[in-house]
């Protein structure tokens, strides 16, 4: 599987193919965001779309949608949303975190369910490094 940056310019283009990857991730989110939120994000440039692609078959097999935050001592990109096949093997992880260190990035943070965190652990080497609580104000 090859990992493409989609610009901004063609997300139009892709994003119908895309859109059913994202729609459990924003079902397991609590309520921050809709597919439609992260569509506005990207296509405004807030975000940024990466997709996964089967060359064999020339057809999108999953995408992550990423925000970049600037911290004074990391740039960290945080996955906001990923479906798919999109992390399935080091192959493709390591597709994603090239195109991510081209972006300046020198981390990946992802917010994740317990099962997605054990994928992410076992899969891609990915270890838990937060625990993040909420109270509505």
């Amino acid at each position: 599987m090859r990992v493409e940056l989609v610009p901004l310019n063609t997300v139009h283009l892709v994003w119908n193919q895309v859109e059913n990857y994202f729609k459990e991730a924003v079902n397991k989110s609590v309520g921050e965001y809709n597919v439609e939120h992260l569509k506005a994000h990207v296509v405004a440039g807030i975000q940024t779309l990466y997709i996964a692609i089967d060359e064999k078959e020339g057809t999108i097999k999953g995408g992550s949608i990423v925000n970049f935050v600037n911290y004074p001592n990391f740039r960290v990109a945080y996955i906001t949303a990923t479906g798919g096949n999109m992390i399935v093997n080091d192959d493709t992880w390591n597709n994603l975190a090239d195109l991510l260190k081209q972006a300046g990035a020198t981390r990946c943070h992802a917010c994740a369910s317990e099962a997605a965190t054990r994928l992410y652990k076992s899969k891609i080497g990915f270890k838990k490094i937060y625990n993040t609580v909420e109270r509505i104000l």
